[in-house]
């Protein structure tokens, strides 16, 4: 062998040291590098920033939060902070607060976590990059929002299908219940009187559909009325009845004034009865004038009507007393006399209050019987009742209200008016005191003899 050639090659040597010393600086710089990106991968991890704004937070600053951003696709009935408060309200808010990234809703810069209380979804809290990186293309997260969860995605929903009359008020949720939410066709009502086949749109039968609703249901009629479900939830709805049968309308008016009914008026046929009312046995001092006073009623209504009534000049006349289907009308009064008609009224008003709210003195009793018509029955119940009044306890009198109102000319020797007042009484007798209140309303008539207007009929009305 060669003795050169077994000698070693010392420049293969200083190679092989060359590249080990490369080699550990090279690991050395990785295992640095690596330990820097471990570091800075630690600090950008979001979860940690999750849990610590849980824990800060708290569930009720978690919810206070969420109510302040909720996202529900509700109809007009239903409020969306009511219907999550009522969720959370349910929910067992003891139990312990956990989170899970929601990988469907989820981005690169956007991460959702949806937080539970126990079983129950709570809100969803989204982070986002907060500006700054610790290089590495890594970012530091922040809580961006907190946003309600979507409840409707598990709640329950029926669809409220409502059976009603057109011309119905109803409301659900306290929210009136537009024509937008007619589903099908109209249905004909057969039986209509001709109060509303004749009007401008006859009633039909209509099905309201309205929905998906997630929370408590509450209807009701134009009236206020509650209407229950008519039967329980099948195949996600429930049905309601809001017709609940045919109306009945009862209306007082005198027999020249024209009455209308939807638009339709009301003919001589129509009269159920009729009467001179306050003005009875008072013919002799109205000279003739019309004081009839006709009573209409109206059976088998499917909506409540809209009644009206017109002067012979086609201006519109209010009623003077309206209840639930039930309507007084009479003549407009004449604005050229009304300053005289409401002190004739007056006068007579406080005379009789005067004397009814005293114990009997004789200048109250003569005073009251000067302003009413000696051969009136008002003059005979005020002359039989000076007997009682002897023993009448003294009151006084302080009004909450007082109105002289719907003063009707029938001629010019007569009219009528209506008196309406509120009253706190307080009596005293010589062994004790005690208060009441006392509300009325009068229909007054008042006739002109030799010049002067006095009290001739005085009638309690009721619905003023």
């Amino acid at each position: 062998m060669n003795e050169t050639g077994a000698r070693k090659n010392p420049a293969w040597g200083r190679f092989l040291i060359i590249w080990a010393i490369i080699l550990l600086l090279l690991g050395g710089a990785f295992c640095y590098v690596f330990y820097r990106y471990l570091g800075v991968f630690e600090v950008t991890q979001p979860d940690p920033v999750i849990e610590e704004y849980i824990e800060n937070t708290g569930i009720e600053g978690l919810i206070r939060e969420a109510k302040k951003n909720i996202d529900l696709e509700l109809t007009e009935f239903e409020d969306p902070l009511e219907l999550y408060s009522s969720y959370i309200e349910a929910v067992d808010l003891s139990r312990a607060l956990n989170y899970r990234t929601n990988s469907n809703q989820s981005t690169e810069d956007r991460l959702v976590y949806d937080v539970r209380c126990g079983p129950n979804l709570i809100c969803s809290v989204i982070l986002t990059p907060d500006g700054l990186t610790p290089g590495f293309s890594r970012n530091y997260w922040a809580v961006a929002e907190v946003c309600a969860a979507k409840i409707t995605d598990f709640l329950p929903s029926v669809t409220a299908l409502i059976n009603a009359v057109s011309g119905t008020e109803l409301a659900l949720n306290g929210k009136s219940i537009s024509d937008d939410y007619i589903s099908g066709d109209p249905v004909e009502i057969s039986d209509l009187t001709r109060f509303e086949s004749e009007a401008e749109a006859p009633p039909v039968f209509l099905t309201y559909e309205v929905g998906p609703l997630y929370g408590e249901i509450k209807l009701s009629d134009n009236y206020g009325n509650s209407i229950a479900p008519d039967g329980d939830v099948k195949d996600g709805s429930v049905h309601y009845q809001s017709f609940q049968g045919t109306q009945s309308l009862q209306i007082t008016a005198p027999e020249d004034l024209q009455v209308y009914i939807n638009g339709v008026k009301l003919k001589k046929r129509d009269v159920s009865s009729s009467s001179l009312g306050v003005f009875e046995d008072l013919e002799p001092y109205t000279k003739g004038a019309s004081c009839m006073t006709c009573l209409y009623k109206i059976d088998g209504l499917y909506v409540t009507p809209v009644v009206s009534a017109r002067e012979d000049d086609g201006s519109e006349v209010t009623p003077i007393a309206s209840a639930e289907n039930s309507f007084t009308f009479f003549h407009k009064n004449d604005p050229e006399t009304e300053a005289q008609m409401i002190q004739t009224a007056q006068n007579f008003f406080n005379a009789y209050m005067e004397y009814s709210a005293h114990a009997f003195e004789a200048t109250r009793f003569n005073n009251l019987l000067s302003k009413i018509l000696p051969q009136s029955g008002l003059y005979q119940y005020v002359l039989r009742s000076q007997e009682a009044m002897y023993w009448a306890s003294g009151t006084k009198t302080d009004y909450n209200d007082l109105r002289y109102d719907n003063f009707y000319r029938i001629s010019d020797y007569c009219f009528v008016c209506t008196v309406i007042y509120s009253a706190d009484m307080t009596a005293t007798n010589w062994y004790e005191q005690y208060s009441y209140n006392l509300e009325n309303a009068y229909e007054l008539a008042f006739v002109s003899t030799n010049g002067r207007w006095l009290a001739g009929g005085m009638n309690v009305i009721t619905g003023a």
